[in-house]
Formats: structure tokens, C-alpha cells, sequence
């Protein structure tokens, strides 16, 4: 069987599978180290983080289009992979309410559907039968 070496944050008892990276995340975590810097005031860990702030916050490029049917389009890569699973992937909740047809891929989205897309006193009655179900 082979070993393979643990590294374990001090601080936080996070563990690492490289030494670099433990280095890594003391320095940007627990020190704060933060080099790169807007001209908003923020300060970031690495260029891509700097890259990505100011374009998903200074610009108003969004060339990442979802590729799985919508018409949205976002600032970064993670932003449409983040779209991409909460929207469209592992769709398994329902929207309770009659001819709805929505589908969620959480319950946070669901509800926060429920909150603001049907009529009230429907919706009132359609979750609570939903939930004791």
C-alpha cells in the first residue's frame, strides 16, 4: 500500500495533498496576502482573480454563452458552470403548482421560484400541499 503524505493547515486543520499548496493557502487565508489590486479598492491572490472581478463587475462583457439552451450569457466560465448545474443539470425539483413545469436543481431555487413567479393565495395553498406530501 502505498503512502501519501497529508499536509495539515495549522490554523484550520485543513488538509493539503502538496506542500505548496498548504504554503499557498496560509499565505492567501490566514495572512491575507493579497497583491493584485482594483481600482475599486479590492484586493486579490492572484491575476486571474483581478481579470475576473473586473470583468464580471467593471465590464459589460459577458462572453461566456450558456450552451444548453437559454439565452443568458455570463462574465466567466465558472459563472456559466455554476448556471449550468444549478439551471439545466440534475433538474429534481418540481415546481408544485398546476401546468408550471418548471424543474429546479435545488430546493433553494425552487423556493425562491415559488416566491415571486405565482399568484399568492395559489401558491400559498399549492406549497403546503406540496410540503406535507
Amino acid at each position: 500500500m502505498e503512502y501519501i503524505e497529508i499536509f495539515q493547515c495549522n490554523c484550520c486543520c485543513k488538509n493539503f495533498k502538496h506542500r505548496y499548496s498548504l504554503e499557498r493557502h496560509i499565505k492567501v487565508v490566514h495572512q491575507g496576502y493579497r497583491p493584485f489590486s482594483c481600482g475599486c479598492g479590492k484586493m486579490f491572490a492572484t491575476k486571474e482573480q483581478l481579470e475576473r472581478h473586473c470583468n464580471s463587475k467593471h465590464t459589460l462583457q459577458k462572453p461566456y454563452k450558456c450552451e444548453k439552451g437559454c439565452n443568458k450569457a455570463f462574465s466567466s466560465s465558472s459563472a456559466r458552470s455554476y448556471h449550468h448545474k444549478m439551471i439545466h443539470d440534475l433538474k429534481k425539483f418540481a415546481c408544485p403548482i398546476m401546468d408550471c413545469n418548471k424543474q429546479y436543481s435545488s430546493i433553494y431555487h425552487l423556493r425562491k421560484h415559488l416566491s415571486k413567479s405565482h399568484d399568492q393565495l395559489i401558491q400559498l395553498i399549492n406549497s403546503i400541499t406540496w410540503f406535507l406530501v
